[in-house]
């Protein structure tokens, strides 16, 4: 599957500091790619253009990559977690796949994250993943049988 993630043709939607999303439009997939210590405001703001895009483009799946980025203040866990909840509750997002660093805060400060966000109803499910290959595969699966 990391073929797979290779094979496939992404635009780069946005490419920042902090932030790369890459999107693949056939899929209804982007990739995003978050990195270091990221200030609260441009983390805020990040998330928030992030959001907007899934919803522009009706992205039905995300591969969030936050194997690079520090883990976020707790404020901003729940800031993250609460405003894109709000914004992507209506969305057409089906799977979101987490990977994570193998660092135990950083996974904790995401999963916090994640489960501020599922306290509003959200139209996907989301998993976490240390693989990239493995969040692949489960994002790409055929659900059709």
């Amino acid at each position: 599957m990391v073929m797979l993630l290779n094979s496939l043709e992404f635009l780069i939607a946005v490419d920042k500091e902090y932030l790369t999303i890459r999107y693949h439009r056939e899929e209804k997939l982007i990739w995003n790619q978050w990195r270091g210590a990221i200030p609260s405001p441009q983390l805020r703001e990040a998330m928030i253009s992030a959001c907007h895009f899934i919803l522009v483009n009706d992205v039905e799946l995300i591969l969030a990559d936050f194997t690079r980025m520090c883990a976020p203040t707790v404020e901003d866990q729940v800031w993250l977690g609460k405003h894109s909840a709000e914004l992507l509750q209506h969305s057409t997002l089906r799977k979101v796949a987490i990977l994570t660093a193998q660092d135990i805060f950083q996974q904790m400060a995401i999963e916090r994250m994640y489960e501020k966000a599922s306290e509003r109803p959200m139209p996907c499910e989301s998993r976490p993943f240390i693989s990239k290959a493995d969040a692949m595969e489960w994002l790409l699966a055929d659900e059709s049988y």
